[in-house]
């Protein structure tokens, strides 16, 4: 056997390491000029040419976290909430060190109402940067959203984080919550003893109205929020949810026009947008409602579910069926999924296959009388009237009032 030659074993390692530094150090180098270039594309508007420059970086530096921090921020900017959240997860795996990576990894996923994603990051922040207040107050926020309001009161005693009328408003805003109504209405009146006029405290207070269902005073303190600082989405979204409580569609439809022009990141404005079109027959706009509500999230189930709805009402029953093939295969397995997928069914004609669905909605809710109904339909189609007049007689003891005037007809003679 061959001795290895250890001195030179050293000098080829390290030749290596010194080539692999140089080609890092020149990577890293290029990488940095580019998001130089992309962050001045950017100053001019130039958006396109700004991920072009972004992504460039990425190729010449695969390791390097702020190339993808950088254009995680852009993907942000243009609404392009899965793929920025691809971005910052890169960063922190590259460069876990950094507190301002899980900040915005946890704004993004706030705003994609994972709260518990988003508290996990911005305590992993607090971690590296214990003294940053932003850092506290946001996770103040998360606490409140999740309902644990005793992690939330703690922060909310440490003066240093927040002001004594910042602390009123979360207070107020968590008596809401828990519907105890009443107290709101006294933290509310202490905030406005103390002056107090921002469009956080009025759009409170139209809160609270709107949880007492006085919508036409729900929709004035809101009016007075936006008089307030009119820059702010949550008003506009706020009056557009009290004039749909009062039947006044197109005010809502108003309302929810600017809020979005305000925020166009936030999936739920999208999907109640897209709830009001698709009660004005206008199928094409609400399907285009929920198409960016689920760009933003792309596991937004109850959008994909109302997207699948609407494909129906329009007719698109093979896109309708895509929708329910995602949902179905999930892992939550809820009823209204076979449900609807076997109306489908039935509508292309494929009755026979429509009973499994039907079938498969009540294993996951023996008392669904919608799921009965549809069964009994299907196997009328299917010259069953036994079973379907059996099924129309357990929907009409579930309450389903359309299953009577079936069974008053079909079944008379059974």
């Amino acid at each position: 056997m061959k001795k290895v030659n250890l001195k030179l074993l050293l000098i080829l390692l390290v030749f290596q390491c010194h080539f692999n530094w140089a080609q890092n150090s020149s990577g890293r180098i290029e990488a940095i000029k580019l998001i130089q270039e992309g962050d001045l594309h950017l100053r001019y508007g130039d958006w396109e040419q700004a991920l072009f420059s972004y992504t460039n970086a990425i190729q010449a530096d695969v390791t390097f976290a702020e190339a993808y921090m950088r254009r995680g921020q852009l993907y942000e900017k243009t609404t392009h909430t899965q793929e920025a959240l691809a971005d910052y997860t890169m960063a922190i795996q590259l460069n876990p060190y950094i507190d301002m990576y899980y900040n915005q990894r946890a704004r993004i996923r706030m705003l994609s109402f994972d709260y518990y994603g988003s508290l996990e990051d911005i305590n992993a922040a607090i971690d590296i940067n214990a003294n940053n207040q932003d850092y506290l107050r946001r996770q103040t926020d998360n606490y409140i959203s999740l309902g644990l309001y005793e992690n939330a009161v703690k922060n909310l005693n440490d003066p240093s984080i927040f002001t004594e009328v910042e602390v009123l408003q979360r207070e107020a805003l968590m008596a809401i919550t828990t519907n105890d109504l009443a107290a709101a209405e006294t933290l509310l009146n202490q905030i406005f003893e103390k002056g107090d006029s921002s469009f956080l405290s009025f759009d409170l207070q139209g809160l609270l109205s709107m949880q007492r269902e006085e919508y036409t005073e729900a929709i004035e303190w809101f009016e007075k929020a936006i008089l307030s600082d009119s820059t702010q989405y949550l008003p506009y979204f706020n009056k557009s949810m009290a004039h749909r409580k009062l039947g006044q569609q197109q005010l809502a439809l108003k309302d929810l026009d600017i809020a979005i022009k305000l925020n166009n990141n936030t999936q739920i404005m999208f999907f109640h947008r897209a709830l009001i079109k698709k009660e004005h027959g206008d199928f094409d706009g609400a399907i285009q409602d929920y198409d960016f509500a689920i760009e933003i999230d792309s596991a937004y189930k109850q959008a994909i579910y109302n997207r699948a709805f609407t494909y129906k009402l329009a007719g698109d029953y093979y896109s309708a069926e895509e929708d329910l093939k995602f949902l179905v295969n999930s892992g939550d397995q809820k009823p209204e999924y076979w449900n609807m997928k076997g109306n489908i069914l039935i509508l292309k004609g494929d009755v026979f296959e429509s009973v499994a669905c039907f079938d498969n909605a009540i294993s996951y809710d023996m008392n669904y009388a919608e799921a009965y109904f549809n069964r009994a339909i299907a196997n009328l189609l299917l010259f069953r009237p036994l079973q379907a007049c059996d099924d129309f007689q357990r929907s009409i003891e579930l309450g389903y009032d359309k299953a009577g005037l079936m069974f008053d007809n079909f079944c008379g003679t059974y």
